[in-house]
């Protein structure tokens, strides 16, 4: 049986640094927040993406489903795939690029 998302994106969350009562700072924190079941395809082929009049080559297409919450151009996400119970990342980068469809929805890293 094929799974249409075989795979789970997070949301990497950054805690803003702040400083103790004697002016050190204290380093931020990451946090990994899912988001939704997805598809990643590998850009094995150089293909470019337009954004703001530019075009760049991308990494990764990620494939989501019309549910899936906008994530902002910026945000820094991770893919893992799970075998035999065990996590393994795909692939993290920042997002470039993200499209909300009518039957689903895209997104750039």
């Amino acid at each position: 049986m094929v799974t249409q998302y075989p795979h789970y994106l997070y949301v990497v969350e950054t805690a803003e640094t702040q400083r103790d009562a004697k002016g050190n700072y204290i380093p931020s924190t990451e946090t990994e927040r899912f988001v939704s079941n997805c598809r990643e395809e590998t850009n094995g082929k150089g293909r470019l993406i337009e954004r703001g009049g530019e075009f760049i080559v991308f990494s990764s297409l990620i494939q989501l489903p019309s549910s899936c919450e906008i994530i902002k151009e910026g945000t820094m996400v991770q893919v893992y795939d799970i075998n035999d119970d065990i996590p393994i990342l795909r692939i993290k980068g920042k997002v470039l690029k993200f499209d909300k469809g009518q039957l689903h929805n895209r997104l750039w890293i």
